[in-house]
């Protein structure tokens, strides 16, 4: 049996996402990974198109651009399984570490 998944790593993009109103008014520079395992054929521009429609829109959470995406992706690709990571690179208070993020790990139910 072979598995294959189609993967955009560390795409970077703007996003109105944050808890802060500043962040989800000004944006914030965010790293988004991707991985997508289907049986159906996964274009990658594809994907890479539908991360940009989706990071145009406004959130409060990280997790709700997540499930945004995944939503989209299972209704495109009917995936077996996804992975998305968010790392917001520019974060409004001080810091001591490069980036902050959350990772999203779905499958489908068999």
């Amino acid at each position: 049996m072979r598995v294959r998944s189609v993967f955009i790593e560390k795409m970077k993009v703007h996003v109105k996402c944050g808890v802060y109103r500043e962040e989800r008014e000004l944006g914030v520079q965010a790293e988004v990974s991707v991985k997508v395992t289907s049986d159906e054929f996964v274009d990658y521009q594809e994907l890479h198109s539908l991360i940009l429609r989706v990071s145009a829109q406004t959130f409060t959470y990280i997790e709700d651009f997540q499930d945004k995406l995944l939503d989209e992706i299972k209704n495109k690709w009917n995936p077996k399984k996804v992975i998305i990571k968010v790392a917001k690179v520019s974060i409004p208070f001080q810091h001591s570490f490069e980036r902050a993020g959350v990772e999203l790990i779905w499958k489908r139910e068999e």
